[in-house]
């Protein structure tokens, strides 16, 4: 027992291929790795291991309908940092989640608060409302206005030559990741903005490959459904100012968000309306 969402069943298909769990790194810049050294600066995080504490299992009433709720509490760095991750699950399939870290006094800046999972590699299509077309970041979205788009992950991400970071879009209202041939999907729906992205690959993969052809297929997508992510930085990339500015860092204190995983079909109703359905 891990305490996550491990499985997900639509239309007799498994949906969920590597489990849903709080995740606080990402794979090294150009500017990370060899400027400013984030698995020295921040290794507490690069280092760290999930442990479950606690799990609990109830039902809930609300006023947009009823189901069970399963409560899995982690912790990290030596009871350093607390994970608290909510499952209300209803019974017509949505389930809403929510997030809490909780952290003590001296701890190192952190690298992204946000969860990681695996989902069905069919999945090939991304829609998504925030900001676009191209990958953006809290330091770096100049011109990555908000609005409606959509891509195969194939241009959804960067292909740099050194593999490493990329992909991700802020201010993510909602994001949906679909097979283009059959319209079924999973749509993540914030309940704020949200920092998001996919790679066809492991994080470990993209963290160790030294050229793209080093990058191996994983059979399965892996989403990444962040409420924040620190800044990619590059006041040059050889030194400690390779770091992002403060004010786009992310300091070790409480953060909480919450959002959905809707299972859809988009060939009767858009993306948009079903988000709206949803949200509000």
């Amino acid at each position: 027992m891990n305490g996550s969402l491990s499985s997900y069943i639509q239309n007799g298909h498994e949906q969920v291929l590597a489990p849903l769990f709080p995740h606080f790194t990402r794979p090294q810049t150009d500017n990370d790795k060899r400027g400013w050294k984030t698995h020295r600066v921040l290794k507490q995080w690069y280092e760290s291991t999930l442990k479950l504490v606690n799990i609990t299992a109830g039902k809930f009433d609300s006023e947009k309908g009823s189901g069970i709720i399963i409560t899995s509490t982690y912790s990290l760095i030596h009871d350093s940092a607390m994970v608290t991750v909510g499952y209300e699950v209803y019974g017509n399939g949505i389930i809403h989640i929510n997030y809490g870290l909780e952290t003590k006094q001296g701890l190192s800046n952190i690298p992204k608060v946000g969860m990681q999972m695996g989902i069905e590699r069919s999945f090939d299509n991304i829609q998504w409302y925030g900001r676009g077309p191209f990958e953006n970041y809290i330091d770096k979205y100049y011109g990555a206005d908000v609005g409606l788009y959509g891509l195969p992950i194939k241009d959804f991400m960067e292909n740099y030559v050194v593999p490493q970071e990329n992909g991700n879009r802020t201010d993510v209202r909602w994001m949906y990741i679909s097979d283009p041939k059959t319209k079924d999907g999973l749509l993540i729906v914030a309940d704020s903005l949200l920092s998001m992205s996919a790679w066809p690959y492991t994080e470990d993969n993209i963290q160790n490959a030294k050229h793209t052809n080093k990058l191996k297929e994983a059979g399965f997508i892996i989403l990444n459904i962040d409420l924040i992510q620190m800044g990619v930085g590059g006041n040059d990339s050889w030194s400690d100012v390779a770091a992002p500015l403060e004010q786009y860092q992310i300091k070790a204190q409480p953060y909480h968000y919450s959002f959905y995983i809707v299972p859809f079909n988009s060939k009767n109703k858009t993306v948009g309306e079903r988000a709206k359905e949803i949200r509000y």
